[in-house]
């Protein structure tokens, strides 16, 4: 019998795609290169993968309960995949095996104690492979990055989709959390009356925010949940992305999904109404896979006059608010990942999964430059202003580029992972990245190494956001223990441990006044935080994960959700 790597990555990328996780298998693919595979793919039926593993658990259940003379053990405990096995009941002969003085006896069985009857727990099993020296970081997760795949990170990263799904991923963590002390920090979050930020640093890390499993209290108050919403249908495949138009007052929300459309939405407009929607579709050429449109990234100009969206086949596309479209652009079939307008709106950056990154001239749809120095898939970009930007990538770096120069103006190697997410600090001093080495590390331009490496969480960290205040220096993390955590880069402390979450948090989002932070998780939840205090604000039940959370400037929140679906809601508003 001949394993071959190649037929075990076809195996899995089947199951991922079969299993409906298309961007992930879709980042999987490219990443395991099957598709450069010259060697003819056989007629895989479906299920392969799944039935491979189920007779490869029979066959070792069965060998683990052999004794060396043929005799079988009985056990009726569960033969898991993961995690070690603990035999519930052993036999010792059977009746008819003869002892060493050749006395017949019949069977004797040696039972255990119910408590080592019992199946270990997924904590158990944790602890049982981290003693055992099993690696149990996974990738991230990235969903294109909004993923949906599979749980872990799937975690990747998938993932990267970001998507998970590459989710989506996310196991339910069971996480310490933060409590706060009295201590007044200038460098905190903000004061009711006068609008500063007042933040109290913890000394240490108490539990403070841990919600109960069905979310009826908190702490003796009663939680408050979001009622009312508007549900957005038309999309007929998880919802991977929306974003607000940036203009002030606008009620005009983009969306981008894996069934290869965007969608530009008018929420003002009632339910029913035909111009509710414009449909963006991104069609394949007749001899390409149409499963592979999925939209990847989306991403409105400064002005709000144009909407950028990038699909899986690699072509940009850039679209009116109407719906017209004005340019189509492509420079190789590579998977977009991530996509940035710069401030002016004059160019557009385009992340691939093969470490390149583009800038396109959008005024006459030409590549201005190509900047190749990644090693891996580019995760993530974000400017600075109208002519730097950084990069992340799989290749664990973070890249400072400039316009008209091909060279990097600064590189920065720290992290032991993918780096999943970069931003720039609002008032441009720093840069945040979040990574599958489950650290958040602060960089800035006059040092080579990190202005704060914060460690805290125990997986991988999927995301930041900063403050939107320019003289504040505070950033949230996501990550895939189920945690939000709030940094304070001037104090090197760790504010809030939001931990309210059951499963992978996957996306952030504050209010334009920096008073609240919305989180989105595969547990079916959006939680709204009072970043003062860090108690839960609000709580919107979706029917499924979700995967990217957007709020406007006036208050509403836009949800993603895997269920095909968008969700819009006014936290703040009384009657929600």
């Amino acid at each position: 019998m001949v394993l071959k790597s190649e037929d075990v990555n076809y195996l899995v990328y089947r199951y991922l795609k079969e299993s409906g996780f298309l961007h992930s298998s879709y980042i999987f693919q490219f990443e395991s290169q099957i598709f450069k595979n010259e060697r003819e793919i056989p007629n895989v039926e479906p299920g392969s993968l799944i039935r491979v593993l189920q007779k490869g658990l029979q066959y070792m259940d069965v060998e683990t309960h052999l004794n060396e003379d043929g005799t079988a053990r009985l056990c009726t405990a569960p033969f898991s995949l993961v995690g070690k096995h603990v035999c519930s009941v052993q036999t010792t002969m059977t009746s008819t095996a003869p002892d060493t003085l050749g006395i017949k006896r019949p069977n004797k069985v040696n039972t255990v104690s119910p408590k080592q009857n019992e199946p270990p727990s997924a904590q158990q099993q944790q602890q049982q492979r981290t003693e055992d020296g099993d690696d149990i970081s996974d990738h991230g997760g990235h969903t294109l990055i909004h993923d949906s795949a599979s749980a872990s990170k799937e975690n990747k990263k998938y993932a990267k989709s970001r998507d998970t799904s590459l989710q989506q991923q996310g196991s339910s963590a069971t996480i310490l959390s933060a409590a706060q002390t009295a201590i007044s920090v200038s460098n905190g979050v903000m004061d009711e009356d006068n609008d500063q930020m007042d933040v109290d640093v913890p000394d240490t890390e108490k539990d403070t925010q841990k919600a109960p499993a069905d979310g009826s209290k908190q702490g003796g108050r009663k939680l408050r949940m979001v009622e009312r919403a508007q549900i957005l249908r038309g999309h007929t495949s998880p919802v991977f992305l929306c974003a607000w138009n940036p203009v002030p007052g606008s009620s005009v929300l983009a969306t981008g999904a894996g069934d290869g459309t965007a969608r530009i939405w008018d929420i003002s407009r009632a339910k029913g109404d035909s111009s509710q929607s414009v449909t963006l579709r991104h069609d394949a050429p007749a001899d390409k896979d149409e499963a592979r449109l999925d939209v990847t990234s989306i991403s409105w100009n400064p002005s709000g006059t144009l909407l950028a969206t990038a699909c899986f086949n690699g072509q940009l596309r850039v679209w009116s608010t109407s719906g017209e479209l004005k340019l189509t652009l492509c420079h190789r079939p590579v998977p977009v990942i991530s996509m940035r307008w710069n401030r002016k709106g004059s160019l557009l950056l385009s992340a691939c999964l093969d470490g390149s990154i583009c800038l396109w001239e959008v005024q006459t749809g030409n590549m201005r430059h190509e900047y190749k120095g990644h090693t891996g898939s580019v995760l993530d970009v974000d400017w600075l202003d109208n002519t730097t930007f950084a990069s992340c990538a799989a290749d664990k770096s973070i890249i400072v580029w400039r316009d008209e120069e091909t060279s990097p103006v600064k590189t920065f190697t720290g992290h032991k992972s993918d780096v999943n997410s970069i931003k720039w600090h609002p008032g441009g001093k720093y840069i945040a990245s979040a990574s599958d080495d489950g650290t958040v590390k602060i960089w800035s331009m006059n040092s080579d190494t990190p202005v704060q490496d914060f460690f805290g969480h125990s997986q991988q960290v999927y995301t930041v956001k900063w403050l939107p205040r320019p003289d504040k220096a505070i950033v949230a993390s996501a990550s895939f223990d189920g945690t939000v955590r709030i940094w304070d880069v001037h104090s090197n402390a760790c504010l809030r441990v939001l931990s309210a979450h059951t499963e992978a948090v996957h996306c952030l989002a504050f209010s334009s006044d920096g008073r609240y932070l919305a989180s989105g998780s595969f547990d079916k939840k959006v939680r709204i935080w009072n970043v003062k205090d860090g108690s839960i604000f609000k709580t919107y039940n979706a029917d499924d994960g979700i995967h990217d959370i957007q709020w406007a400037a006036k208050g509403k929140v836009a949800v993603a959700i895997a269920n095909s679906q968008v969700a819009v809601f006014d936290p703040l508003s009384s009657s929600s």
